[in-house]
């Protein structure tokens, strides 16, 4: 089977607008058993869309598109693909009252037109109904297949896609591969490279595949349905192979790290130096943080970590601000300041200036600290900035989530 994704907008080839959509398209065909073969980015002209759809659609079984389907003149695909299949345009009511139902003290603000426009289904097409946006999709069947139009801004395209589309894909079309796969952290791609092809025997049918990320490295297995049953064999013996170094269930670090948190009824403190804040942000973005996370301190000055968090002058002044000893006393500082049974904290040289000899560019320290246990890791890492920025937070979130899964194998003997 073969899976076409066409992204509309002039926006993502000038830059101003990333593609997220694809990103997220791509993971859900993935873990559905699918896979995309080909992404067309295209701008909005008419001619362009129109030799595009046809052409993708003589080659592949669904053609899903991105865009095009709001109330403007610029907005042609449903005109576009409606031609294309010859299956004329009809307006339909359930749509229409959606739309009007989603409006509702609004409804006077879209002119009757727009709302007209938007209400249009090609003749034998689903309207994909849209909880979060005037524009529905469509979903256009062509015979052995379909043709898949999307709404564009990403939070009308995700559910729409997980509930309506998804489903209507696996009644048409049985998925064509498996994949297992499982994130391991700490380690270079090359290290993870080297130990899974000295360790691991794979049939030539599975496709063994690596994707590295700031501090993680991403293991994917692929082969066909009917190996399922190998490759969680092999998923089980590479995580076997490294480890505590395996982050588990969906390879978040956060998550895991407040699924920890969360079921100790634990709260946790942030100290954060070169990070600037990273590590919050990173612990906040998903929702349900305010049941672990208490807060943090972004404490770039020996002013801040001296007042706010009581490291010592003497500290500051003989060991440096970049030191085991201040960010072991960070780290005790943020706990007693927020009264919370765990922290981490974070100091280092980020870069670009600021290195020396003894401490160059890329050094860090991050301490961990659960029910005043504190443990340090002392490391140097690559790369500009904003890479240093993001490792350190990676690395800070990763300590934890060991420091917390080894009490908990601790208290597991004792009991």
């Amino acid at each position: 089977m073969r899976i076409v994704v066409v992204s509309i907008g002039s926006e993502l080839l000038i830059g101003h607008t990333i593609n997220t959509n694809l990103a997220f398209i791509g993971e859900q065909l993935a873990g559905a058993g699918y896979t995309v073969d080909r992404e067309v980015c295209i701008p909005d002209q008419t001619e362009v869309l129109a030799s595009t759809i046809a052409e993708e659609l003589g080659r592949a079984q669904v053609v899903i598109t991105i865009g095009g389907l709001g109330p403007t003149r610029d907005d042609m695909t449903r005109e576009i693909a409606a031609r294309i299949l010859g299956a004329p345009l009809r307006e339909q009511p359930t749509a229409r009252r959606h739309i009007e139902d989603y409006l509702g003290a609004r409804l006077n603000r879209l002119p009757q037109e727009a709302l007209r426009v938007q209400s249009l289904v090609p003749q034998g097409a689903t309207a994909l109904l849209n909880d979060n946006g005037t524009a529905p999709g469509l979903w256009c069947p062509t015979g052995n297949g379909a043709l898949v139009l999307l709404p564009g801004p990403p939070r009308e395209l995700r559910p729409i896609f997980v509930e309506q589309v998804l489903p209507r894909l696996r009644e048409l079309l049985p998925p064509d591969s498996c994949r297992r796969g499982l994130r391991v952290c700490g380690m270079p791609e090359s290290v993870v490279a080297e130990h899974l092809e000295t360790n691991l025997e794979l049939e030539p049918e599975i496709e063994l595949a690596y994707c590295a990320r700031a501090g993680e490295v991403d293991i994917r297995l692929t082969a066909e349905p009917t190996m399922a049953q190998r490759l969680d064999q092999l998923l089980e013996q590479i995580k076997r192979l490294f480890g505590q170094a395996v982050v588990p269930d969906s390879g978040d670090l956060a998550a895991s790290v407040a699924d920890l948190l969360t079921a100790r009824g634990w709260r946790l403190a942030l100290a954060e130096s070169c990070t600037g804040g990273l590590l919050g942000a990173r612990l906040t973005e998903r929702p349900g943080a305010s049941d672990f996370f208490t807060g943090g301190v972004v404490c770039y000055s020996n002013q801040v970590k001296r007042e706010l968090l009581g490291v010592p002058e003497e500290t500051l002044q003989h060991d440096g601000a970049v030191s085991e000893a201040t960010v072991r006393g960070m780290a005790l500082g943020i706990m007693k300041r927020l009264a919370t049974e765990t922290a981490i904290a974070i100091t280092g040289i980020a870069g670009p200036d600021g290195g020396s000899l003894d401490k160059p560019v890329g050094l860090v320290y991050i301490a961990t600290g659960v029910n005043q246990d504190i443990q340090v890791r002392r490391r140097v890492f690559n790369g500009n900035r904003e890479s240093i920025r993001q490792r350190a937070a990676t690395a800070a979130l990763n300590d934890l989530r060991i420091h917390l899964s080894n009490c908990e194998s601790t208290e597991n003997k004792t009991t």
